[in-house]
């Protein structure tokens, strides 16, 4: 099923009166009207152009709240305008790139709109990659900044970066005397600088989970932004007081795009370093917290929590956002229990941003949907051949998007192929189908997929059962090789809060009265928990390493 006309007329009137009453556009008199046509040509449709937006809108209001504090619209501008004058200012020439390594605090939204304003391209950089391949990728993109916490600079030095170095979050104060800072360059006074006319680009890494994390490059368009504002708001009816609280890592897609949104109306992010469930909550009663963001993974954590309904905030949520990585039916009921039918659920990849939305009422009536397609967005299910594989049915997805996908950066030390494109329509990797409804669903990855004994069986639809039963809280799993067989499965299990594994026997009937007998896992492994990236994509290569150390539940031959 392709985009869908109907849909998308239904989204564009929900959208329109939505940003018409969001607050974003009131009390605009004709001299805020005439600065935001020369923020427009200066700054273009870049990050540095909402922040200036906002700014001359909601001055005195709150832009950010992270661990060091509130810092107002007016503070966030004056300071990102002092750091790009003074970037430029400490280059030899104007910076054609700035790479961030930073995680969710101040430093990145002020190195972000900085180095929009100065028409760099940024390259975000994942937080969670080891040395190695952080030197690979600085090797690869070359940035002429690099902005980053302290807590990277000894494999900023091992990995030889000669660019200009700026640290964002200094835990020792006495790190400012001999190292360039973002507090010490936004206390520089320079003169402004000329931006310099190139085409903006954002590039994201892809999560690297089987290899060395690719470049995606991204030019900034404006209907690209209108779509993609269009159906956010459409769906989030985002308002311009409202407090949105930002888990998910800012250099992620769905958390920069989830963090730009408040900024963009004039409204307030509320951001963490690190992730902690009961923090979370904290902040959402403590900030008055409207929308929550969070990973799967992080929503998990917080219906883990074995005193959630002693801690869910009195101060409710109007809306929780989810995306990134799969999220279990399980644990869609499970959220929805505690805080109420307030959840969303987003599919979408770094190659072609947001393709599908599932809404509280999408989720209530198929808890494991993705939902329906974004505007401006077509899905296609595609068999081998290129015919449209029919409804109910599951084959390899192909998304064509407002976002323009033009291949990864060249690096000629790791070469890697393009992804397939049919008639404008990206292969995205992932194997789904679409019910009589238009919603999505997503089987799995095509990588992940098994073959036992003849057999497809996609790990996601185990794992989805696996999860529901009572006594565990995730599980994940994998496929081993088997002589009879070619492949087995393996599942790796975390039991619920207070609860102990149940038996390998028990676990088995289970699955086995859901689904069919070939889907029925040979072995559980008991483990602490999912080893997962900083956006919540399971890291199945380093589970056979934790098996060497967890508790071996059952490792017999099916009978």
């Amino acid at each position: 099923m392709s985009s869908n006309p109907a849909h998308a007329v239904r989204q564009w009137f929900s959208a329109l009166p939505a940003i018409a009453t969001s607050g974003a556009f009131t009390a605009i008199g004709p001299r805020t009207v005439a600065g935001l046509i020369t923020d427009f040509r200066q700054f273009g449709p870049t990050p540095a152009l909402l922040i200036a937006l906002s700014a001359r809108r909601f001055p005195d209001r709150v832009a950010l709240i992270d661990d060091r504090g509130a810092l107002t619209y007016a503070q966030l501008q004056h300071r990102a305008t002092a750091i790009a004058a003074a970037l430029f200012a400490s280059c030899a020439r104007p910076p054609a790139s700035v790479g961030i390594i930073c995680r969710n605090h101040r430093g990145f939204v002020e190195a972000m709109t900085a180095g929009a304003q100065l028409g760099a391209e940024l390259i975000f950089i994942n937080t969670e990659l080891p040395p190695a391949q952080l030197a690979a990728i600085l090797h690869r993109h070359r940035p002429d900044v690099l902005i980053y916490d302290d807590e990277y600079a000894p494999a900023v030095d091992d990995a030889g970066y000669a660019g200009l170095r700026v640290q964002a979050w200094c835990a020792d104060p006495a790190v400012t005397d001999t190292t360039l800072t973002l507090d010490g360059l936004a206390a520089q006074s320079h003169p402004a600088p000329p931006r310099v006319r190139r085409a903006v680009k954002l590039t994201l890494l892809t999560s690297g989970t089987t290899g060395l994390a690719k470049g995606v490059p991204r030019a900034v368009k404006p209907r690209a932004i209108a779509m993609l504002s269009a159906t956010a708001m459409a769906t989030l009816r985002l308002k311009s007081s409202e407090v949105v609280l930002v888990a998910p890592p800012f250099f992620h897609g769905f958390g920069l795009l989830t963090l730009l949104g408040p900024l963009a109306l004039g409204g307030t992010a509320v951001c963490r370093r690190r992730f902690d469930a009961r923090q979370t909550l904290s902040d959402i009663e403590t900030f008055d917290v409207d929308v929550l963001v969070a990973v799967p993974a992080m929503l998990q954590r917080l219906v883990n929590l074995p005193d959630l309904h002693d801690l869910v905030p009195r101060h409710p949520l109007r809306l929780a956002v989810t995306g990134a990585s799969p999220i279990s039916p399980a644990a869609v009921s499970a959220f929805i229990d505690a805080f109420g039918p307030i959840l969303v659920n987003g599919y979408g990849s770094t190659e072609a941003g947001l393709v599908t939305l599932a809404t509280p009422a999408d989720l209530a009536a198929a808890p494991d949907t993705v939902g329906r397609t974004a505007l401006g967005v077509s899905v296609r299910i595609l068999a081998d051949d290129g015919s449209t594989v029919p409804a109910g049915h599951p084959g390899p997805i192909f998304v064509r998007t407002v976002l323009d996908y033009t291949g990864y950066t060249p690096d000629a030390n790791a070469p890697v192929a393009a992804k397939q494109v049919i008639d404008g329509h990206v292969k995205t990797g992932d194997v789904g189908y679409f019910d009589d409804q238009g919603r999505l669903y997503i089987s799995g990855r095509a990588d992940d997929m098994i073959v036992s004994g003849g057999e497809n069986v996609f790990p996601g639809e185990v794992e989805d059962r696996l999860a529901a039963h009572p006594m565990l809280a995730e599980a994940v799993v994998i496929g081993t090789p088997d002589d009879e067989f070619g492949q087995v499965l393996k599942a790796f299990i975390v039991t619920a809060p207070g609860a102990s594994a149940p038996a390998p026997d028990e676990l088995k009937q289970y699955v086995r009265d859901r689904l069919e007998r070939y889907k029925v896992p040979k072995q559980f492994v008991v483990i602490d928990e999912i080893p997962r990236n900083a956006s919540g994509k399971v890291l199945r290569s380093q589970l056979d390493s934790l098996a060497q150390s967890a508790s071996d539940v059952e490792e017999q031959r099916l009978a």
